[in-house]
Formats: C-alpha cells, sequence, structure tokens
C-alpha cells in the first residue's frame, strides 16, 4: 500500500509538473536563419519615423537570427547578428522579463512569449524608460524552413523572412 501510494504521489507530481512548470522554447525554432526578403518593410520604418538616410541603412544590413539552447537548464540563447551591431540573450526563460541592450544600444525591458495555440514567438521590447505605448512586439512563426518575423507600428505591418540555414 505504501508503494501504490508513492507511485500515485509521482504520477501526480509529475503531471502537476507538466502542466505548471516552465514553459520551453519548441524545437521548431532553435536554428540559424539569414535574412532572405520582406514584405512591407520600407513602409514600416517609415511609420517608425526613421529618416531616408537610415531607413536605406537599416535595409541594407544583413541580418542573421540564432536560436541555441541556453547554458541553464531550461532556457534559450537568442542572438541578432547585423553586419552594424549585434545582440546576444543567453539563458532565456519564456514569460519573464530581463533587461538587456537592443539593437538601438539602449537598454530594453525584453520579454519572450510562446503562444502553443497559434504557433507563435513573441519578442516584447519596451526601451528603458519609455511609455508602454512605445512596446515593439516581434511575432515570429515557422513557415517551413523560413522564420516569418512579423511588426506592425501605428498600423502598418510588416514581414521578414528568414532562410534556416
Amino acid at each position: 500500500m505504501k508503494l501504490f501510494s508513492i507511485v500515485i504521489l509521482v504520477v501526480v507530481a509529475s503531471v502537476i509538473q507538466g502542466a505548471f512548470g516552465a514553459q520551453t522554447l519548441p524545437e521548431k525554432f532553435y536554428g540559424k536563419f539569414d535574412h532572405d526578403h520582406s514584405d512591407n518593410f520600407e513602409e514600416y520604418l517609415i511609420a517608425k519615423d526613421y529618416g531616408w538616410f537610415m531607413r536605406k541603412m537599416i535595409l541594407l544590413a544583413s541580418v542573421t537570427k540564432v536560436f541555441e539552447k541556453g547554458t541553464k537548464p531550461n532556457t534559450f540563447r537568442f542572438k541578432n547578428l547585423t553586419s552594424k551591431k549585434d545582440t546576444d540573450y543567453d539563458n532565456v526563460e519564456l514569460g519573464k522579463t530581463f533587461e538587456n541592450e537592443g539593437l538601438d544600444s539602449e537598454q530594453h525591458k525584453i520579454t519572450f512569449e510562446y503562444n502553443p495555440s497559434t504557433g507563435i514567438l513573441s519578442e516584447i521590447h519596451l526601451k528603458i524608460g519609455d511609455s508602454a505605448d512605445k512596446t515593439d512586439t516581434y511575432k515570429y512563426r515557422m513557415e517551413g524552413d523560413f522564420l516569418a518575423m512579423e511588426m506592425t507600428w501605428k498600423g502598418v505591418s510588416c514581414t521578414r523572412y528568414y532562410k534556416r540555414v
């Protein structure tokens, strides 16, 4: 009877851990992705109030996104590798906000969230000191061998496509 109680306790603990435990990044996102093409990206940059020269610099920049396992269990590492500046966030936990430098060299509050019902991974950035209405959200989804990143600002949406390499 004691053995049966222990087995039941272990099973219940496993179910609770599965239901309420740390959510991990799905395997489909892991890998290295090089920018391939974009839809409506310049219009998005105009909505963000970037001037002509800065838009051209951004449009010409090479961009690679990398998702790897983190150095701590149940975490991941996310890298933005560009011809201008890189970012590297290690030990990211889904749903937990952290502070780090963004591509604009400013400090940001950053949160990654995954919605299993839609398959969308969201990367949420708020520059420290900015009001909540200036929050940037980048939504990632897999489309075959492409990582699609959707962004919207002031009603202008764009999608950037990164090919798995």
